[in-house]
């Protein structure tokens, strides 16, 4: 078992900063920059926090809130701190995790390792341009017909390498405006 949802890496990140209660952090994910990024349901919010318990990432303490209902006060473990920091500083490996993970990564970069956010970006950007050479690479040099048995993954081929492109683009706007 190991993380596999972009919200569990957003919880890691959110308990970077400081402790806090699960609603809290459910409230800080739907109320600002990360709710733009992600979905998550409340139910959802409490089964990663158990995951990532049993995972040994996060740890609780229960706190007595007189006659309501104890909860539960969240802080990263060593181990949950260094596994987001190894994360958190490595480019997606490919395109389609921009929208989500990297812009994760940059909300986190920007808050807790600001003078980090420029490499992460340059880093990015070369992780776009091998994976655009990659796609390039495949690429036939001959015009395919609609009946041809191989148009459309050129189709889909050249669908990834002007997604790809474009993501160039706003990857070296980003960084120019940094």
């Amino acid at each position: 078992m190991q993380i596999s949802e972009p919200a569990e890496y957003v919880i890691l990140g959110l308990l970077n900063t400081r402790s806090m209660h699960g609603y809290e952090m459910f409230q800080l994910i739907e109320g600002g920059t990360l709710g733009q990024i992600i979905h998550l349901e409340m139910s959802q919010m409490y089964a990663f926090l158990k995951k990532l318990e049993r995972l040994h990432y996060i740890e609780a303490e229960i706190e007595s809130q007189g006659a309501r209902p104890p909860r539960k006060i969240f802080q990263l473990t060593t181990m949950g701190h260094d596994i987001f920091l190894q994360w958190v500083n490595q480019p997606v490996e490919k395109p389609r995790d921009i929208r989500i993970l990297f812009l994760i990564k940059l909300y986190f970069v920007q808050r807790l390792q600001p003078a980090q956010l420029t490499t992460l970006i340059q880093q990015q950007i070369k992780a776009c341009q091998n994976f655009l050479q990659h796609l390039k690479s495949k690429q036939q040099t001959t015009t395919l017909q609609p009946a041809d048995a191989a148009f459309l993954d050129q189709v889909v081929l050249s669908s990834r390498i002007y997604q790809t492109q474009a993501l160039l683009e706003w990857l070296n706007e980003l960084k120019n405006s940094v």
